[in-house]
């Protein structure tokens, strides 16, 4: 460097030495300068165009310095664009490499979110599955109870099991030997005005009467016993339908037009498919080499199909491979169960089919396998190998998980046996043409205490069809009636008819609440399927797009080719300009968040974005389809609990008075025949005494005689308690055979005047001996029916207590 370098600048001869203006205006614009270069870093922009404002208001090239200042900024200038392009460089790196990473997060966190999501509904499906159950179990345990209790019945068996065994053997003997046929069926006959009688005056039950009124009341206009009541508002309906569209309607609501769809269920053929014995693994060399052999043998005739030569071949080129059948037949078997619930969709068929075609691609060409329809049928899978296989039934195992198959698959089975052993076993009974008495079938008097019937309550010409003759009758009948329909039981069963009602209800408004819960749910995933919909199909068209560019570039060949990302840019310009969808445009900034994007790359990214859409929509379908199936089963469950029959308090109530009829019809023979009882026996003393008089004589005889008129009047005093008491069949006996001993396989004979001479010691022995007889047989009469009226009355005395205590409770009620 020349020493001229290293010497202060010295001004030119030919300028003029600076002035202090030039100093200050050189202090001006070196300050601007120092301004300006700081500003390089942090704002480049800024930055060059101080600069450029400063050269533009300091043109003068006389100034030296302000020349030297000039190369000095232009060069730093330059070094610093170039250092600040490169800090820029690094920074779009820096923040493209962000850019992705931000968005394989929120592709994680969207992931995420959706299996939460789907374990959320998974969750949730189960516990409206237990708590469905565990209303149930209190529902059947509620049905149960509808009845007496057994603690009543073993008080009701303590205190009464002498007078009701007494009380049955004399009704039986009535019922078999004495009642006419015609009584009989006048008891299956029961007068309204007598019922609520019975009622009034010898219950003494106003909630009975009440009762019997509001069924009167009912029948007379729906002409059935059956009835439904609203969980929700209590009103009441004739049949379950109706209360059913009621809830709906009105307590529930409906699906808007654009979320009432549901995906069809597969058809019948793909049920003969599953059930063929063709599910085992084939030979897939054998297989090509069979298939090709077809195409190649192919005639040109439209009519040869080889697919259904081929896919209807009674023996396939199967192979021995036991591991391979075994994941077979558990697929085979997971089909089975999602076919039998009806929860295997369209969309579950064809995303089961592209994945077994998307691997059998791999080893059979594409053209093949559709020439042979092997796309159409689920028994391609058969020609997978293990860990193809494996896919498939994790895939079936996503479904299961999804849907909660085998929970739901017990839980129907459960529904379905219990609804076959809840059928309806009432006691037939209709009312007559003007609903003044109720009639039982006739064919209860030959045994047939329940018979087929639909619920109606008016009678029909099919009931007067009946014909039933004299020795077709039976006597279970007699044990239908008394069995239970005591006071006591009747009055517990009108407060268990009232607390059945009350119970029912409440669980009908909890099956309510879930069947709500499960409609929102139904709403829900439907609004989500909508949105998927929406989704795959604008990334169809924006497929489209490129499919329509891939075409044009094949059949022009000097096309110039435009880039994916271009026609994206194009097509948002579109968007923007007609101001539409906002949900595509999202799509496509969402696509070119990066500069330079490869057109495979967005290829890519669509593709993956329409199988994601793809697996959300079906199983978006499979839990619509569950929750459809869950919301019927749930349906079915209320219909269950607020469904009533009138006849479950009906005839509990008739027995009462049919009961009441036959004892009192018993009562009265059983006194007949005591009285004819008695009479004979007086009449046998009587001419006992008059034979005694003929025979012999003296005051002997007239002694014998005042001490037989005592013994008379004795005995008919005794034969007045007896009428007055009614006595047991067996009493009864007893009369008959002191009546009548030869009418018991005694030697006398059964006409007392022909008899063959005796003396009067004879005579008198054998009066003795009567007398005798006569008195031991009084006294236990007298006896057993002293017991008998003091088991009566204490039985009677509690009867009375507890029936007006179950009258009051159930009066309050």
């Amino acid at each position: 460097m020349s020493r001229r370098d290293d010497a202060p600048s010295s001004p030119s001869p030919s300028q003029p030495p600076p002035s202090k203006d030039d100093d200050d205006q050189l202090s001006t614009i070196t300050r601007e300068i120092n301004h300006a270069v700081r500003l390089l870093h942090s704002d480049p922009t800024k930055a060059l165009n101080l600069f450029k404002s400063i050269l533009s208001r300091h043109p003068n090239p006389t100034l030296t310095q302000a020349n030297a200042v000039y190369n000095l900024v232009e060069s730093g200038l330059q070094d610093e664009i170039h250092a600040s392009e490169n800090v820029l460089a690094s920074r779009q790196y820096h923040l493209e490499s962000l850019i992705k990473e931000l968005r394989t997060l929120k592709a994680q966190k969207k992931k995420i979110l959706y299996a939460k999501s789907m374990a959320g509904i998974k969750n949730d499906i189960q516990e409206l599955q237990n708590r469905k159950k565990e209303i149930e179990e209190r529902v059947n345990t509620a049905r149960k109870n509808f009845k007496m209790p057994e603690d009543d019945k073993r008080k009701l068996k303590k205190h009464a099991s002498k007078v009701v065994d007494t009380v049955t053997t004399r009704v039986k003997a009535y019922w078999k030997d004495t009642m006419s046929m015609e009584l009989k069926k006048e008891l299956l006959r029961i007068q309204i005005k007598d019922l609520k009688l019975h009622f009034v005056k010898d219950i003494k039950s106003p909630v009975a009467e009440a009762v019997i009124m509001e069924a009167v009341e009912y029948v007379k206009e729906a002409k059935s016993w059956k009835f439904s009541l609203c969980c929700c508002c209590s009103q009441r309906f004739f049949d379950v339908k109706s209360n059913a569209e009621h809830i709906k309607r009105t307590h529930l609501g409906t699906f808007p037009d654009e979320l009432s769809f549901e995906s069809e269920v597969v058809f019948d053929s793909v049920h003969d498919t599953v059930e063929s014995r063709k599910w085992r693994p084939v030979n897939v060399a054998a297989a090509v080499k069979m298939m090709e052999d077809l195409s190649r043998n192919e005639r040109g005739d439209d009519g040869l199909d080889e697919s259904k030569v081929f896919m209807n071949q009674k023996e396939w080129p199967y192979c021995e491979d036991r591991r391979r059948h075994v994941i077979i037949n558990k697929i085979r078997v997971k089909l089975l169960l999602f076919l039998k619930i009806r929860c295997f969709v369209s969309s579950h068929l064809s995303a089961f089919m592209d994945l077994t075609m998307e691997m059998l691609k791999k080893r059979i060409s594409e053209q093949l396998l559709k020439k042979h329809w092997m796309n159409r049928t689920l028994l391609s899978v058969c020609f997978l190998d293990i860990p193809e296989l494996n896919r498939v039934s994790k895939f079936l195992d996503d479904l299961d998980s999804i849907c909660g198959l085998q929970c739901l698959c017990e839980s129907l089975e459960k529904d379905e046996a219990r609804g076959e052993s809840c059928v309806d076993n009432h006691e037939k009974i209709v009312f007559n043409e003007d609903f003044s008495c109720v009639v039982f079938d006739k064919r209860m008097l030959r045994g047939e205490l329940v018979v087929p019937n639909d619920g109606a309550a008016v009678t029909s010409s099919a009931d007067d069809e009946i014909v039933l003759n004299d020795d077709q009758c039976k006597d279970a009948i007699v044990d239908w009636l008394m069995k239970g329909g005591t006071n006591i039981s009747i009055g517990e069963q009108l407060k268990q008819w009232t607390h059945f009602r009350e119970t029912s209800r409440s669980q009908a408004m909890e099956f309510f609440k879930i069947y709500e819960a499960e409609f929102h749910r139904m709403q829900s995933i439907c609004e989500k399927k909508i949105g998927s919909l929406r989704d795959i199909k604008l990334w169809n068209n924006l497929e489209t797009i490129f499919v329509e560019e891939d075409k044009r570039r094949k059949k022009f060949s000097g096309y110039k080719p435009l880039s994916y990302e271009y026609l994206l840019l194009k097509r948002h310009r579109e968007i923007e300009r007609k101001n539409c969808d906002t949900f595509e445009s999202d799509m496509i900034l969402d696509l070119l968040r990066e500069e330079q994007v490869e057109d495979n790359e967005i290829k890519l990214e669509i593709t993956n974005q329409i199988n994601e859409m793809d697996e959300k929509l079906y199983k978006f379908d499979a839990i619509i389809r569950k929750t459809s199936i869950a919301m019927q089963q749930t349906g079915k469950k209320i219909d269950s609990v607020t469904a009533y029959d009138y006849r479950s308090i009906m005839v509990p109530l008739l027995k009462s008075l049919m009961r009441a009829r036959l004892e009192d019809m018993a009562y009265k023979d059983a006194e007949e025949k005591s009285n004819a009882a008695s009479e004979a026996l007086l009449s046998a003393l009587v001419l006992s005494d008059k034979k005694g008089t003929h025979r012999g004589g003296g005051g002997a005889r007239q002694g014998q005689e005042k001490s037989k008129t005592k013994k008379k009047k004795k005995d008919h005093r005794k034969t007045k308690e007896l009428k007055a008491t009614g006595g047991s069949e067996e009493l009864q006996e007893n009369v008959q055979q002191i009546s009548f001993p030869a009418a018991h396989g005694g030697d006398d004979r059964p006409n007392p005047e022909i008899v063959d001479p005796v003396t009067t010691d004879e005579l008198e022995q054998q009066e003795r001996k009567l007398t005798s007889e006569v008195e031991k047989e009084q006294r236990m009469l007298k006896e057993h029916l002293e017991y008998q009226r003091q088991i009566e009355n204490e039985v009677k005395q509690k009867r009375l207590a507890e029936l007006n205590k179950a009258g009051s409770s159930a009066g309050n009620m």
